[in-house]
Formats: structure tokens, sequence, C-alpha cells
């Protein structure tokens, strides 16, 4: 892929394809149920309050694909959600014709046969490993819990505070024995 187009990521924009057209589809069948006079008010009503969040939902995806910073995720959006040709797309995103088909011939390849993209990279040792379970955990649950002593009670801290506090402890444990 060329640089012009910056982070080139098959899978994701894939994804994000699959992901409007289920979101239409979902769209339709509300609007069906919507004005299906067979269906009650209650469930009309329903469908229509439903239908109001999933076109939120559709015009989100279709803003950040419309406004993202990569050219290819706009290539997609404009060939895939917006229906342009790849004359029209090449005009809109200021490239040649020539350099989108090239890229837009290799996602359809890779639309063809998808390959899943590892989540996370191999990581060298255990201890790189490890790490990156600690962030994951921070991630989750942004606090550290500890449970008092004497009294039983929960205590809550940010993880943070609880690094520097444990750093400064085990510092104190070497000086104590001399390691």
């Amino acid at each position: 892929m060329t640089r012009s187009f910056g982070l080139y990521n098959p899978g994701t924009n894939l994804r994000m394809i699959q992901d409007a057209y289920k979101i239409m589809d979902y769209i339709e069948r509300l609007e069906s149920i919507e004005h299906d006079e067979g269906s009650s008010l209650e469930r009309r009503q329903a469908a229509a309050k439903e239908k109001s969040y999933q076109v939120k939902d559709l015009e989100d995806l279709k803003s950040y694909m419309r406004n993202s910073k990569h050219d290819f995720t706009k290539l997609v959006y404009f060939k895939y959600i917006e229906g342009y040709s790849l004359e029209e797309v090449a005009q809109v995103l200021g490239h040649s014709y020539s350099n989108i088909a090239k890229i837009h011939a290799s996602f359809t390849e890779y639309m063809k046969s998808p390959k899943e993209e590892p989540i996370v990279k191999p990581f060298a040792n255990s201890e790189e490993f490890n790490e990156y379970l600690e962030k994951l955990r921070e991630l989750i649950n942004p606090i550290y819990e500890t449970c008092c002593t004497h009294c039983g009670c929960t205590t809550t801290i940010p993880h943070e505070l609880a690094r520097k506090i444990f750093s400064n402890e085990s510092r104190r444990e070497r000086v104590k024995t001399g390691r």
C-alpha cells in the first residue's frame, strides 16, 4: 500500500462495512414493523424508537469513516457505503485512479478470503506478556482493592498509587535485608 493511505488495515475496514450493512438491514426490518398495520401500536412504537437509535448508530459509524484521517477508510466508505465509482472516489480523495484501483483490488482480494489478524503481537518473553496482562487488568479494573487486616474493610486506590506504594515498600525491604 502507499504511504499516502496511512494505516492500511483491511480487517477493521471490512468489519466496519459489515457492521454498517447489518445496521441498515435491521433498520429496514424495523421500518417494515413500523408500517405494518397488523402489528400492535406498542410494537410499532417500540420499532420506531429502536429505529431512531439504530439510525443514530449508523450515522455515527458513517461519520467516523467519512471523517477518518486514513484515506483507506474513506475509500471504503465512499465505495461501499455511499456507492461511488472508483473514478469518483479518486476525485474525492485527490488520488490518481490507478492508485485507487490498485488499493481497491488488493482489498477485494482480502474480502474474498479474509485472514484473521492477530490481536496481540507475539511476545518475546513471558515478562512482556505478564506486563501486558497487568495493563489489561488495569484497564478492566482501574482501582486496586485491598482488605484491612484489622477491621476487614475494603479500601480502593488507583493502580498508579498502589504501584508507587509497593515499589517504595520493596525498596525498604531490600535496604533492611541488605540486598
